[in-house]
Protein backbone atom coordinates (compact mmCIF):
# COMPACT_ATOMS: atom_id res chain seq x y z
CA UNK A 1 0.00 0.00 0.00
CA UNK A 2 1.22 3.48 -0.82
CA UNK A 3 0.62 5.19 2.51
CA UNK A 4 0.47 8.97 2.26
CA UNK A 5 0.81 11.65 4.92
CA UNK A 6 -2.48 13.19 5.96
CA UNK A 7 -2.75 16.59 4.29
CA UNK A 8 -2.01 19.68 6.32
CA UNK A 9 -4.93 20.71 8.53
CA UNK A 10 -6.18 17.13 9.08
CA UNK A 11 -5.00 14.08 11.02
CA UNK A 12 -5.54 10.36 11.50
CA UNK A 13 -5.10 8.85 14.96
CA UNK A 14 -5.73 5.25 13.88
CA UNK A 15 -3.58 2.70 12.08
CA UNK A 16 -4.95 1.30 8.84
CA UNK A 17 -6.93 4.43 8.04
CA UNK A 18 -8.32 4.91 4.54
CA UNK A 19 -9.04 8.62 5.09
CA UNK A 20 -7.78 11.41 7.31
CA UNK A 21 -10.98 12.38 9.04
CA UNK A 22 -9.77 14.46 11.95
CA UNK A 23 -10.08 18.18 11.33
CA UNK A 24 -7.18 19.56 13.29
CA UNK A 25 -7.06 23.25 12.66
CA UNK A 26 -9.69 25.91 13.31
CA UNK A 27 -10.37 28.77 10.92
CA UNK A 28 -7.58 31.32 10.86
CA UNK A 29 -4.93 28.59 11.21
CA UNK A 30 -3.16 25.93 9.12
CA UNK A 31 -0.80 22.99 9.68
CA UNK A 32 1.76 20.89 7.88
CA UNK A 33 1.12 17.32 6.61
CA UNK A 34 1.53 14.08 8.57
CA UNK A 35 -0.23 14.78 11.89
CA UNK A 36 -1.35 11.82 13.99
CA UNK A 37 -3.41 13.77 16.54
CA UNK A 38 -4.74 17.21 17.28
CA UNK A 39 -1.71 17.87 19.50
CA UNK A 40 0.80 16.93 16.77
CA UNK A 41 -1.00 18.94 14.09
CA UNK A 42 0.83 22.08 15.28
CA UNK A 43 -1.80 24.50 14.04
CA UNK A 44 -0.22 27.84 13.28
CA UNK A 45 -1.87 31.23 12.93
CA UNK A 46 -2.18 32.42 9.36
CA UNK A 47 0.65 34.87 8.74
CA UNK A 48 0.02 38.58 8.29
CA UNK A 49 -1.44 39.35 4.87
CA UNK A 50 -3.17 35.95 4.59
CA UNK A 51 -6.28 34.29 6.02
CA UNK A 52 -8.17 30.98 6.16
CA UNK A 53 -11.95 30.80 6.30
CA UNK A 54 -12.12 26.98 6.50
CA UNK A 55 -11.35 24.44 9.21
CA UNK A 56 -8.65 21.88 8.50
CA UNK A 57 -6.79 24.11 6.04
CA UNK A 58 -3.38 22.98 4.76
CA UNK A 59 -2.50 26.59 3.87
CA UNK A 60 -3.87 30.08 4.33
CA UNK A 61 -5.04 30.63 0.78
CA UNK A 62 -6.91 33.90 1.26
CA UNK A 63 -4.74 36.96 0.70
CA UNK A 64 -4.76 40.74 0.83
CA UNK A 65 -4.90 42.30 -2.63
CA UNK A 66 -1.88 43.86 -4.31
CA UNK A 67 -1.54 47.46 -3.15
CA UNK A 68 -2.61 46.52 0.37
CA UNK A 69 -1.04 44.86 3.40
CA UNK A 70 -1.99 43.52 6.83
CA UNK A 71 -0.18 42.94 10.12
CA UNK A 72 -2.99 40.79 11.59
CA UNK A 73 -2.14 37.19 12.52
CA UNK A 74 -4.75 34.39 12.49
CA UNK A 75 -7.27 36.21 10.30
CA UNK A 76 -10.40 34.29 9.25
CA UNK A 77 -11.60 36.53 6.41
CA UNK A 78 -10.58 39.43 4.22
CA UNK A 79 -12.37 41.81 6.60
CA UNK A 80 -10.69 40.43 9.74
CA UNK A 81 -7.32 40.50 7.98
CA UNK A 82 -7.84 44.28 8.02
CA UNK A 83 -5.95 44.83 4.78
CA UNK A 84 -5.12 48.50 4.38
CA UNK A 85 -3.89 50.51 1.42
CA UNK A 86 -0.16 51.03 1.13
CA UNK A 87 0.63 54.61 2.20
CA UNK A 88 1.85 57.29 -0.18
CA UNK A 89 5.41 56.67 -1.32
CA UNK A 90 5.13 52.89 -0.85
CA UNK A 91 3.65 50.05 -2.93
CA UNK A 92 3.05 46.29 -2.95
CA UNK A 93 3.07 44.46 -6.26
CA UNK A 94 2.23 41.10 -4.66
CA UNK A 95 -0.85 39.70 -2.94
CA UNK A 96 -0.69 38.54 0.67
CA UNK A 97 1.75 41.24 1.79
CA UNK A 98 2.54 41.96 5.43
CA UNK A 99 4.34 45.19 4.49
CA UNK A 100 4.52 47.50 1.50
CA UNK A 101 8.10 46.74 0.56
CA UNK A 102 8.30 48.84 -2.61
CA UNK A 103 9.16 52.49 -2.26
CA UNK A 104 9.66 55.63 -4.32
CA UNK A 105 13.26 56.26 -5.24
CA UNK A 106 15.25 58.95 -3.43
CA UNK A 107 14.37 62.35 -4.80
CA UNK A 108 10.81 61.30 -5.74
CA UNK A 109 7.49 61.02 -3.92
CA UNK A 110 3.89 59.85 -4.39
CA UNK A 111 0.63 60.67 -2.64
CA UNK A 112 -1.15 57.65 -4.19
CA UNK A 113 -2.67 55.23 -1.68
CA UNK A 114 -2.86 51.51 -2.53
CA UNK A 115 -0.25 51.60 -5.29
CA UNK A 116 0.87 48.33 -6.87
CA UNK A 117 3.94 49.69 -8.69
CA UNK A 118 6.15 52.74 -9.13
CA UNK A 119 4.27 53.87 -12.23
Amino acid sequence: AACLDCPGGKFSATTGASVCSGVACKIGTYSTPGATSLSTAACLDCPAGKFSATTGAPTCSGVCNAGTYSTTLGAISLSTAACVDCPGGKFSATTGASTCSGACNAGTYSTTLGAISLS
